[in-house]
């Protein structure tokens, strides 16, 4: 358990915070037709787009009257059908898609987002854009700080609405562990409320190194809520992250600045009990402390 643990801890320091516009608007919609229109502080407007450029949108509203929005504040367009159901529950997007369980995504941290993060209440991180696509970030362990450390960089090289590159750079340690340095190219394919996402992960530790490998898909299931699911495994040679591999599945619980995860994980070959599977629960908190 506490090797498990410990695998948690180094490759959750390697976790980096994003969120871009999910979508651009279209300047050659009909002024005709009605549109729910969604903001990333999780306003939801309904109306006609009278006039739109690469600046801002003009939205005419039953309710607000005319309405003048920046376009960077767009999360989303959707054509509004009156036959359709509707949710009185306001809309939440992902705000921190960048980050699965195990593995960072491909996706870029949020120009001048803050962020805090907390897994299993044993490990807290603090991060910060540095611009578009570069980012930085430093975690510890929650209640004894001093026992462990970890300074991060993470470089969104490809920004696509369908395809995301990033690499993420790593280097931890602490009181009687020694140092480990990590690196993780991250592949995400598709938009950020439906990806799929490759990480490997290479391990070095003294002369030492290791292989890992992260599998994982997100999908926004509803207004407020994200599903995502993670395979990982990892080869060690001689490192204190042993062979073995790991399947995780759960939920995200979205709010306008924070989020709740809720996973459960099955591992195996990182604790003393390698032939006995079992199940270890797993809660995630995440908040956004920028505006």
């Amino acid at each position: 358990m506490k090797k498990l643990l410990l695998l948690l801890i180094l490759l959750s320091a390697c976790f980096t915070v994003s969120a871009q516009d999910y979508y651009k608007t279209d300047s050659t919609k009909n002024k005709t037709n009605i549109y729910i229109i969604r903001l990333k502080d999780g306003t939801q407007l309904l109306g006609r787009i009278i006039e739109q450029n690469t600046v801002q949108s003009k939205i005419q509203t039953e309710n607000l009257g005319l309405v003048t929005v920046d376009v960077t504040q767009i999360l989303s367009v959707e054509f509004y059908d009156k036959n359709k159901p509707t949710s009185d529950k306001p809309y939440y997007p992902n705000r921190f898609v960048n980050r699965l369980l195990v593995a960072p995504t491909g996706f870029a941290m949020e120009k001048e987002a803050i962020e805090y993060h907390n897994t299993l209440f044993y490990y807290s991180e603090f991060a910060a854009a540095m611009g578009d696509r570069f980012s930085i970030g430093f975690g510890f362990l929650t209640i004894v700080p001093t026992q462990f450390y970890s300074l991060k960089a993470k470089l969104n090289i490809i920004a696509k609405e369908k395809f995301n590159f990033s690499v993420t750079g790593n280097h931890i340690g602490g009181r009687n562990i020694g140092s480990t340095s990590i690196i993780i190219p991250s592949f995400s394919f598709g938009k950020k409320e439906n990806f799929f996402n490759v990480s490997p992960i290479f391990f070095t530790e003294g002369v030492n190194g290791g292989f890992g490998l992260s599998v994982g898909y997100m999908k926004k299931v509803s207004s407020n809520l994200t599903f995502f699911t993670e395979n990982f495994f990892a080869v060690g040679n001689g490192l204190s992250v042993e062979d073995g591999f790991l399947l995780s599945g759960g939920l995200r619980f979205d709010r306008q600045k924070h989020a709740f995860d809720l996973s459960v994980i099955l591992p195996t070959g990182f604790s003393d009990f390698d032939n006995t599977p079992y199940l270890l629960p797993v809660i995630s908190y995440h908040l956004k402390l920028s505006k």
